[in-house]
């Protein structure tokens, strides 16, 4: 009886299918991973561009002066609003121009969008109370400035000014 000695040189076609298998698999998972992290980049690039647009409008509003009026008595609750002569948000002089003032698209940012509301509001009885400011139906030394900058894509990025005439 002759013994046959079996020499294994190589893979055989099993294994070879086996690693095929697996390689794609990792490879479709870590394809997977760099979308989800370009995904997170890209969201996270047009979030700090809201930020910076709701940053900027601040700004812009805190460089008015509190209202027409040099001092009190402040304008009226009605009056808030642009003035008939005033425009384009460069020809805006105090605070209360920007009331009901938005831009559905900015031309140098696509998809992105602002609302903006003032009112008068009163501060909290006890200053130590957490408790925001409240709406005032009367002229008060205090105005709440509203900012909304929404995108398509995105939650709306909200934030509140209060403004006095003595800052």
């Amino acid at each position: 009886m002759k013994n046959y000695s079996k020499k294994t040189m190589g893979f055989t076609l099993v294994e070879v299918l086996v690693v095929v298998v697996l390689s794609g698999l990792a490879f479709m998972i870590f394809l997977q991973a760099l979308n989800t992290a370009k995904m997170v980049r890209v969201k996270s690039e047009l979030r700090t561009r809201q930020s910076v647009l709701l940053n900027s409008l601040e700004n812009l509003i805190r460089a008015r002066k509190f209202d027409e009026n040099e001092s009190s008595p402040w304008s009226s609750v009605e009056s808030l609003g642009k003035d008939q002569n005033e425009i384009t948000v460069s020809q805006f002089d105090d605070i209360d121009d920007f009331d009901q003032y938005s831009v559905n698209s900015i031309d140098e940012y696509p998809g992105f969008g602002y609302n903006i509301s003032v009112f008068y509001s009163t501060p909290p009885e006890n200053p130590n109370n957490k408790k925001i400011f409240d709406l005032s139906n009367s002229p008060t030394n205090y105005k709440s400035v509203a900012i909304s900058v929404v995108h398509a894509t995105l939650s709306s990025l909200n934030d509140t000014l209060i403004i006095t005439p003595n800052l």
